[in-house]
């Protein structure tokens, strides 16, 4: 499996931080760019040891993932187990949560993917790379500001907001 890994910094203590990314896991598509919608499957109501979230990108692609690991409020593992999107075979993502000082929390994430086949990772990283950096934007935007990024917005928030 490939792997990459991803870091931001939030202006927000971990506990926030934690609020957003892990208590409201099914509702991912408020603060995820490349998401316009996202909900709970099953009873869950709140982030979870072996809840599940249905997450869609458009009309057809669609994703499933649930918490596999979670530990404590530093850290939880996800897992995909149904999706299709094409190329990718298996996909999971590790989110770390440090407190760097008075309300700054880094997230870190770490991503593994395969394809079939497998060359295709080498082709299909920088699309990869560049939803993952969206998403983790998409979370520092809503919990400084308390505003939703979305695909339509996305271009200009970054660039307005990364210069501030």
């Amino acid at each position: 499996m490939s792997r990459s890994e991803f870091r931001e910094v939030i202006n927000a203590s971990k506990e926030k931080t934690w609020e957003v990314l892990f208590n409201q896991y099914g509702d991912i598509h408020i603060h995820n760019p490349s998401m316009p919608s996202s909900n709970y499957i099953g009873t869950a109501t709140k982030g979870e040891l072996n809840c599940a979230r249905h997450c869609t990108f458009d009309d057809k692609l669609f994703l499933e993932e649930k918490i596999t690991e979670v530990n404590d409020n530093n850290s939880f593992k996800v897992e995909a187990y149904k999706h299709n999107l094409p190329f990718l075979k298996k996909m999971s993502a590790i989110y770390e949560l440090s407190s760097i000082g008075n309300n700054k929390t880094e997230v870190k994430m770490t991503s593994f993917a395969s394809t079939f086949p497998g060359f295709m990772i080498y082709l299909m990283k920088g699309q990869l790379r560049k939803g993952l950096t969206k998403h983790l934007f998409g979370l520092k935007y809503y919990i400084e500001t308390g505003k939703t990024v979305n695909k339509d917005n996305y271009s200009e928030t970054f660039k307005n907001y990364k210069q501030q």
